[in-house]
């Protein structure tokens, strides 16, 4: 697939005059025919010595012609002269790929990067998905892409204050992407001194759109995580509730909110709810177990126990 995406690149963006030896060479490497795919190309090179889509198509060939001396010295030869030329760079960066040199590839292309990161992740690869990304961000320090996917990567490593710094680069970037502001509400309790800025960055988003029932939900985290006696949470979690009805998560943190506030029969309806939407979750099966023993209902607690330990024994993440 990369060779064929390589191909279309020089195809389509050789900003030179059309060379017929060029545009021979990479069709024949394209139907597989290796010898005239070479002749063509290495008479191009000739012709047009400068020309570092010649260079660029001439590495692949040699490639396919197990010939992997000759591709490094056509592809630095080409790197060269491209000048950092986004379309060579992009060719360059597959060729790079198929070489298995992928620091190389995503210094070249942040798409490259992220395609590796993001494959890398995928796989539970965390460090290989966080070091990939770096090395693309050190060329291409503004790439959303992969300031995102670096954020991934450190939550999967669970460096929790990496992964913030990453998502708030990312709202600074772009404040419309949401998969930022949904990773750092789970961890808000690792926010430490960032959770002030993240608050903010939840405000801004709020205003921003007033009907998004996720930003009134993450913006009540924040602020309980800052003071668990902030009067504007119920409000928030009652408009978000409100404004989407199906999310498990605003019924359970308005049914635990009411339970610390030991309002235990409307505790109870929130938490059952919740439950109705996501019976796998164990944390509104805890609460939940808490409150019936507080209503004087000792039978249904001790199921909602039992339940609550299964379910974590069977997702020791939660």
């Amino acid at each position: 697939m990369l060779i064929s995406l390589f191909l279309v690149s020089l195809l389509a963006a050789d900003p030179y005059p059309p060379q017929d030896l060029l545009k021979r060479g990479l069709l024949a490497l394209e139907q597989g025919k290796i010898a005239d795919a070479r002749a063509d190309l290495e008479q191009a090179a000739q012709t047009e010595p400068k020309n570092a889509f010649v260079w660029a198509a001439l590495a692949q060939t040699y490639l396919k012609s197990k010939e992997p001396n000759l591709a490094a010295t056509a592809a630095e030869t080409a790197e060269k002269i491209a000048g950092n030329d986004p379309v060579v760079d992009h060719a360059l960066a597959m060729y790079y790929s198929e070489v298995g040199q992928l620091d190389h590839a995503a210094k070249l292309d942040p798409q490259i990067a992220f395609y590796w990161t993001k494959e890398f992740l995928e796989r539970g690869e965390f460090t290989k998905a966080a070091d990939l990304a770096q090395s693309g961000l050190a060329s291409h320090s503004k790439d959303v892409q992969l300031v995102l996917a670096l954020g991934v990567a450190r939550y999967g490593q669970r460096r929790f204050d990496d992964a913030i710094v990453e998502f708030l680069k990312v709202i600074d970037i772009d404040p419309k992407i949401e998969q930022p502001y949904v990773f750092l509400g789970k961890m808000l309790d690792q926010a430490g001194p960032h959770l002030d800025e993240i608050t903010k960055a939840y405000q801004a988003w709020a205003a921003r759109d007033p009907r998004s029932a996720k930003a009134e939900l993450l913006l009540a985290k924040a602020l309980l995580a800052a003071n668990s006696r902030d009067e504007r949470v119920g409000t928030l979690l009652r408009k978000s509730i409100a404004l989407d009805a199906s999310d498990w998560q605003s019924h359970y943190e308005l049914g635990a909110l009411l339970e610390g506030k030991h309002n235990y029969p409307e505790a109870a309806k929130e938490l059952e709810r919740s439950i109705e939407l996501d019976p796998k979750q164990p944390e509104p099966h805890y609460h939940l177990a808490r409150v019936y023993d507080r209503l004087g209902e000792p039978e249904r607690a001790q199921a909602e126990r039992e339940l609550h330990e299964r379910l974590t024994a069977a997702n020791p993440a939660h």
